[in-house]
């Protein structure tokens, strides 16, 4: 609806399309400053730039069920992973869980500013970093770990 919306608009009604579709929140303007991309609101991340809504870097989603401590571990054992490896350190790394709310290794997504990847991580030192987490208290949690830092 959106594209179709935008696309039978001219020049001059687009950016009263978009404001219309912005302030009715199903788009939201980028904050980057160099950025300012419009972006429908299922996205998390700029699609343009892979900013957060309000322009700042991808940060850190910790589950409530994660411990600090542990969450760090990952963090150092993600890290140390791609240094292993001999590949680019993303800018952060988002997990998934199963359906026993573990999790998981696999389908995990490698953020690179706007570009992002599923990758499955097959070593036992992440999988046992993500299993110290515990399981998940709910199935809405989500677990993104900033490696930038």
């Amino acid at each position: 609806m959106i594209k179709k919306a935008l696309r039978a608009a001219d020049e001059q009604q687009e950016e009263v399309v978009r404001a219309v579709f912005r302030a009715a929140g199903l788009l939201w303007q980028c904050k980057g400053r160099d950025c300012r991309f419009d972006n429908t609101a299922a996205q998390e991340l700029c699609e343009r730039c892979g900013r957060q809504r309000n322009g700042r870097r991808v940060t850190d989603q910790v589950p409530p069920s994660a411990h600090p401590d542990d969450f760090e571990n990952l963090r150092a054992e993600l890290k140390e992973y791609f240094a292993h490896v001999g590949r680019d350190l993303p800018d952060a790394v988002t997990f998934q869980l199963d359906f026993h709310k573990r999790w998981r290794t696999d389908d995990a997504t490698l953020h690179f500013g706007s570009r992002a990847e599923v990758y499955d991580f097959e070593d036992p030192d992440v999988d046992l970093a993500l299993s110290d987490l515990g399981r998940a208290d709910d199935r809405g949690e989500t677990l993104r770990v900033a490696l930038y830092r």
